[in-house]
């Protein structure tokens, strides 16, 4: 199938009504990166107080029918928004840069950036893949002594992809050392193509284990995918073969051993590029093109200790003085660094959050409150408990922290050996309240899960009305504010009328067997005057479009709404058999 870049988008969209609402276009909401991605962007649009319409519809022309499919809700982005967001690293990978370039003219003459990978005569924001990558090769040859490196590329018509390649080229060359083709393997940045890449030098390319110091992956999952296949293969990491990724997805920190990576800063990428569009919509500013930074995370499997765990000592001399007079002259700095590495995260904390925290510590130091610091974060990790913060910020706030307090302490055994105890417990404390928040969560949402799929295939072979009552029963639950379902009159066809099948919203304006076009759908669900963020997700199946779910939500769960995307498929196929349609 030939893929018609340039084709116009339906017709009807220009006096839609649509008023503050901005567009960010991802391929999937099940990729951590992209999740963080769009977090940023939907924090970016609460700061200025507009909606956004967040539309999951795959890389365009994917090879895969079944994936490319889901490109017709690109084709309903309202041509009255303010301004589109293209996380180009993941929808343009299929045809590249040039192919995408013409692809983005539909939306003209709306303002427009691209994320990840830079567009020509496009504003872009992209990372520094050119340093990060060389920086955990370095890392591996300077640190390890790794001579024999194999990298696991992207797909080959990814700009990112190649980027990465040819960083981790070029910094062999700087070291002295050549590139071994062999070495080379191709993956699609998923997990399985991880898997899949290594077991191509293993066993096509015949290339020894013993022959091979260390691994370094274009992206996380490929890094994961790899890990889990030499741990099936009974290889060890990093004792055998190190490895390192690039990301810094939260599965990287989970991982067993914890995942050495490069850190992209995914969250300020969509943050930032939604402030930059929305700054180009409202004055007018002059086209930009910007790379951010990225960063080496060093944890186990590239051979070293994690240095959340390490004990070392600081490079900053101590001050003059008592560690307690140290910690007063310090005090500025090291909640500075605290609220730094929380990442804006902490808001429901409440104010002066870090103040708290450090007191609690100091505390503990003087021998004044034993255990007082682990009583502290435990107040507010439950008071962050519904925010879900992630495990990854809450170490990092301690590891800032103890950074800074070593620096206070060094000249004094007992005080260090107290600040040393003090962490390690607030770490535990960590993992075991949030892993019981997150298990709470688990189960609270299987089930209410479960209880709507009961309620609703009752419905649709029974009373098809009762689906909306299901929705609006269950649904809130599971942070989904609002939710319309509508099926293709004509599946395949995206300009046929489509069946308004399931909805529950505030003002009640979509009644289920409505009929309506899919771009008024869109446009009358994005006319609500406070900002919010709207999912638009396509439903396909057997490779055609077969309807959309539209979703307004605070937060994304990517896992959540894979399995209700999959729930909504199952209910418009049995309700489209049961009506007689093809």
């Amino acid at each position: 199938m030939k893929l018609d870049l340039s084709a116009p988008r339906p017709n009807g969209l220009a006096h839609d009504g649509v008023r503050s609402a901005y567009a960010l276009l991802l391929d999937s909401l099940e990729d951590e990166h992209e999740v963080a991605v769009a977090r940023g962007a939907m924090a970016g649009a609460r700061e200025a107080g507009a909606a956004l319409l967040v539309i999951a519809g795959g890389a365009v022309g994917d090879p895969s029918a079944d994936q490319r499919a889901k490109n017709f809700v690109f084709d309903l982005v309202p041509s009255s928004m303010r301004g589109v967001l293209v996380l180009t690293s993941a929808v343009s990978w299929a045809i590249g840069a040039a192919g995408m370039k013409t692809w983005l003219e539909r939306f003209q003459p709306l303002p427009t950036c691209c994320l990840g990978v830079a567009i020509p005569g496009c504003p872009s924001l992209t990372v520094d893949n050119v340093s990060g990558v060389a920086s955990a090769v370095n890392h591996l040859i300077q640190t390890h002594s790794a001579r024999r490196i194999a990298f696991l590329r992207g797909p080959t018509g990814s700009s990112e992809a190649e980027d990465r390649l040819r960083s981790f080229r070029e910094a062999l060359n700087a070291a002295g050392l050549e590139l071994d083709s062999r070495l080379v393997a191709d993956g699609d940045f998923s997990k399985q193509s991880g898997a899949r890449a290594l077991a191509t030098l293993l066993d096509e390319r015949r290339v020894a284990v013993g022959a091979l110091d260390a691994i370094v992956a274009a992206n996380d999952y490929m890094a994961l995918g790899a890990m889990e296949e030499l741990a099936r293969r009974d290889i060890h990491v990093p004792e055998q073969v190190a490895v390192v990724g690039f990301d810094d997805v939260d599965s990287a920190r989970s991982a067993r051993p914890t995942l050495s990576t490069v850190r992209q800063p995914a969250e300020s990428v969509g943050r930032e590029g939604f402030r930059q569009l929305a700054a180009r919509r409202e004055a007018g500013s002059a086209e930009f093109d910007r790379a951010l930074p990225t960063e080496l995370v060093i944890r186990r499997s590239c051979g070293c200790s994690d240095p959340d765990v390490r004990l070392t000592s600081p490079q900053t001399p101590p001050l003059a003085g008592r560690f307690e007079t140290s910690l007063v002259q310090r005090r500025q700095v090291i909640l500075a660094e605290a609220v730094r590495a929380a990442q804006g995260s902490f808001g429901a904390a409440g104010a002066a959050w870090e103040n708290r925290l450090l007191d609690a510590l100091i505390g503990e130091l003087r021998g004044e409150q034993p255990g007082g610091f682990s009583r502290a974060l435990a107040q507010l990790l439950r008071r962050l408990e519904r925010s879900r913060v992630k495990a990854l910020v809450v170490h990092d706030v301690l590891t800032a922290l103890r950074r800074q307090a070593l620096i206070s302490v060094v000249g004094d055994a007992q005080a260090r050996n107290v600040l040393e105890e003090a962490v390690h417990d607030a770490r535990v404390l960590t993992g075991t309240i949030l892993a019981q928040a997150e298990a709470r969560r688990g189960r609270f949402a299987a089930e209410t899960l479960r209880g709507f799929s009961r309620r609703a295939h009752a419905a649709v072979f029974g009373d098809e009305s009762e689906l909306s009552q299901a929705a609006k029963q269950y649904l809130p639950a599971l942070g989904i504010e609002a939710c319309v379902v509508a099926a293709l009159l004509s599946p395949g066809d995206v300009h046929s009328a489509a069946r308004v099948v399931l909805c529950f919203e505030p003002g009640g304006r979509h009644a289920p067997n409505r009929k309506v076009a899919l771009s008024s759908l869109v446009a009358e669900s994005l006319r609500e005057p406070h900002n919010r963020t709207l999912l638009m997700l396509p439903i396909v199946t057997a490779g055609k479009p077969f309807g959309i779910a539209l979703l307004t939500v605070a937060d994304i769960d990517g896992a959540l709404l894979d399995e209700l995307r999959d729930l909504f498929g199952t209910l418009l196929g049995v309700s489209a058999l049961r009506r007689g349609l093809p």
